[in-house]
């Protein structure tokens, strides 16, 4: 039976039950799943120059000049989505379930791109560059950025299809879904490079409405849309009106109220977390999660004004870890070779112990993540408990410690998407929203087969990148 016989408001709540009462997957597989896809940026990051010439990020003036004409700027664009793009886009959908395979895979093909690379630089005539210290200092966390946004981006379109495996989508209640992590790992992306964790002074333009009036703005727009154009949304996330967005401003007017030194926020972020997972565990958990809603506006958006305060004891132990990170002994700088071919003596900021350091503290998060699990409460996207937010914070630096590690390892080519995408993380997002729903509205994603599932996601995925891809030159032209 074809599904045109179906009416708009029945193919409503088939799309709001698709995505609804899901379990999630193991941390084990989403724990994989984190390694394999920044492995696609690091293999395009060390992928050997056509010309034979270094490309790295620390190359001279006139050849960056030359990169940013138009012609080179999209070929590179174009390979950067045969190399990233799209083998992130079929791990996400047809390849799902070989996740482990793949993964050992491209772990072997890097291990030797990696030796070779490391041996040639080693030789007498092997290409050594200098890295701008300022721009490479934060390279890997522009490379986690970059992830995450792309895989909530393809993430956001794909759960409406068949070929999505519904272990990734949001969990109902309690679990550990892929998509579980986008809404905590936008939160730690912010403040990983907020004016906080990076030591400046507040921003005298507007303070705190500058800060929540566009998330604001954004959040009221997508609710009125929402219920203009009667789209499809799952009640239970956020509640009937609260979305995202709110979420975002609501952290944003927090932070902004209580203005503390970045030194100071891991401990109100440990202890806003202590206490409001007391309070989930004394019964407010019982309430955030029962479909049952009152008339009053708290009560229609529980979850979402709830979760808000597990929101912001994650950003606020994340911009004590954003200070960490942005300071210069945690920077790059790697050996530069003189015209003799004598190597200058330099010192190299982000030494081995460095990375050690945060591997054992990812293994830490990790070990506690699955403690809270078992023996506080189990992991729940919907009230931000305690779990949920040392569950986000292990995954998301298990990502970083992958870019920091390969970073040490070998100087990376710098890569024109992670560019685009890293400037304009916002905009990508309003723009890969904009896409998702021209696309649900346009066909009805649950009836459309697995192949042409795939090619969709695909497409859009193409899309997102070539509309940012024109964005972000013409906002250069007009710098």
């Amino acid at each position: 039976m074809g599904y045109g016989v179906y009416s708009p408001d029945t193919v409503k709540r088939l799309k709001e039950g698709f995505v609804s009462n899901l379990e999630g997957t193991t941390m084990r597989e989403i724990a994989a799943m984190s390694a394999l896809l920044p492995a696609f940026v690091i293999l395009r990051q060390c992928w050997p120059s056509p010309s034979g010439k270094s490309s790295e990020i620390g190359r001279s003036n006139e050849d960056s000049k030359s990169s940013q004409r138009w012609p080179n700027f999209w070929r590179s664009l174009a390979l950067d989505c045969v190399v990233i793009v799209m083998p992130t886009v079929a791990c996400l959908t047809v390849l799902a379930d070989w996740v482990y395979s793949i993964l050992a895979a491209v772990s072997g093909l890097l291990f030797i791109l990696i030796s070779s690379q490391r041996l040639q630089s080693s030789s007498p005539h092997g290409a050594s560059v200098e890295r701008d210290q300022d721009s490479s200092r934060k390279s890997y966390l522009s490379s986690y950025r970059f992830e995450m946004m792309l895989v909530t981006c393809v993430t956001i379109l794909a759960i409406d299809f068949t070929v999505f495996p519904r272990r990734y989508g949001k969990t109902e209640t309690y679990g550990t879904g892929l998509m579980d992590i986008g809404v905590g790992s936008f939160v730690v992306a912010n403040a990983l490079v907020s004016r906080q964790a990076r030591n400046l002074p507040p921003s005298k333009h507007g303070g705190v409405l500058r800060n929540t009036s566009p998330l604001l703005l954004l959040g009221f727009v997508r609710l009125i849309l929402t219920k203009f154009l009667d789209y499809q949304e799952h009640v239970g996330e956020y509640g009937v009106h609260w979305n995202f967005f709110f979420t975002l401003a609501g952290v944003a007017l927090l932070t902004s109220l209580i203005s503390i030194s970045p030194s100071r926020c891991l401990p109100l972020g440990i202890i806003i977390l202590s206490v409001y997972q007391m309070l989930l565990s004394s019964g407010l958990n019982v309430y955030l999660l029962s479909p049952m809603r009152g008339p009053g506006f708290l009560s229609l958006n529980k979850e979402g004004i709830a979760s808000t305060f597990g929101y912001w004891g994650l950003y606020l132990i994340s911009v004590r870890l954003g200070y960490l990170l942005n300071s210069k002994q945690t920077s790059v700088v790697h050996p530069v070779s003189s015209l003799s071919n004598k190597e200058e003596k330099r010192t190299v900021p982000l030494r081995s112990g460095i990375v050690v350091g945060m591997w054992i503290l990812d293994a830490i998060l990790w070990g506690l993540a699955v403690w809270a699990d078992y023996f506080v409460e189990r992991i729940s996207r919907r009230t931000c408990n305690l779990a949920y937010v040392l569950f986000v914070l292990a995954q998301n630096f298990e990502v970083i410690g992958i870019f920091m590690l390969a970073e040490v390892l070998i100087p990376l080519r710098e890569v024109a998407l992670l560019k685009v995408f890293d400037r304009n993380l916002l905009l990508t997002f309003l723009v890969a929203n904009s896409l998702t729903g021209m696309v649900n509205m346009s066909m009805y994603t649950i009836f459309v087969a697995p192949v042409k599932a795939f090619l969709t996601v695909l497409l859009y995925a193409l899309a997102l990148v070539g509309l940012m891809g024109v964005a972000s030159r013409c906002r250069k032209a007009k710098a």
